[in-house]
């Protein structure tokens, strides 16, 4: 049996983490699991601002009843992730994807492809609900099915 102790949530502080954070938030009341809230920057020096707006994310927008620790690291965004999961014994991660495509993917890559295959714990991607609505409507799907 899988038992979720520790589940890593990852935010970039954009609206579309939240659809990881809802995942994560409903497995952490079924295991009465500890979530650990993780946001990347990139400079070591923005790590006490990325702190400050990791609390002012929290506190907009998730409930103060869920056992959450709030962690900010500074350097490679894939890299931190596997390597802090690693290092908190972290037994599911999950991640909102941004559903990038052609040219913008090539050229941003994705973090959470990344953390697929670099990581030996499993990953949970959720790709937020206005992205698909966004990227798959039903009346393309009846459009290219010659249904109209």
């Amino acid at each position: 049996m899988v038992y979720l102790k520790n589940i890593l949530v990852t935010t970039d502080l954009s609206r579309y983490s939240l659809a990881a954070m809802e995942h994560a938030a409903s497995f952490g009341l079924l295991y009465a699991s500890k979530i650990f809230l993780l946001h990347v920057t990139s400079s070591p020096e923005g790590v006490e601002t990325a702190e400050k707006a990791l609390e002012q994310f929290a506190g907009r927008h998730l409930s103060p009843d869920l056992r959450l620790v709030r962690v900010v690291r500074s350097g490679s965004p894939a890299e931190e992730i596997r390597r802090f999961a690693e290092e908190e014994s972290v037994d599911l991660i999950a991640m909102a994807t941004h559903g990038r495509t052609g040219l913008q993917h090539i050229l941003l890559g994705s973090v959470a492809e990344k953390v697929v295959r670099l990581s030996e714990i499993p990953v949970l991607t959720i790709k937020p609900t206005p992205l698909r609505d966004s990227i798959l409507r039903d009346e393309d799907v009846e459009t290219e099915l010659h249904i109209r």
